[in-house]
């Protein structure tokens, strides 16, 4: 299974880093106002947004070659949880499309969400 890559730094993102955790339910609305609302997973999933700033050609590259790899949203890769350090196997890209900017010399940047999966 294919890594995220890190960084020159070895870092796999830069802060600001956010974090989401949440949990599946599906919400079943009643004829009379009230619903009724029940777990479709028992597990809660975690969301990363990666927010990159001040990279150069080669690492902005690297996403970008990473990202066509991983065919966008739908190929399966191995995070590293910037928070614990803990390698989260079965994620996935948030995004459909990445947007890199090239603005000059070692100041390019890029922003994704990484999303984990039940496998």
């Amino acid at each position: 299974m294919a890594t995220f890559p890190l960084l020159s730094t070895g870092a796999v993102a830069q802060y600001p880093l956010v974090r989401s955790t949440d949990y599946a339910v599906e919400i079943v609305d009643f004829l009379d106002g009230t619903n009724q609302r029940c777990l479709t997973r028992g597990k809660r999933l975690r969301r990363w947004r990666i927010s990159l700033a001040l990279l150069t050609e080669a690492e902005l590259e690297q996403i970008e070659v990473f990202f066509d790899a991983a065919q966008g949203d739908f190929g399966r890769f191995t995070f590293t949880d910037p928070f614990t350090g803990e390698a989260v196997p079965n994620c996935r890209l948030g995004n459909s499309s990445l947007t890199t900017e090239y603005n000059a010399e070692a100041s390019g940047k890029s922003s994704l969400w990484i999303e984990e999966t039940n496998g």
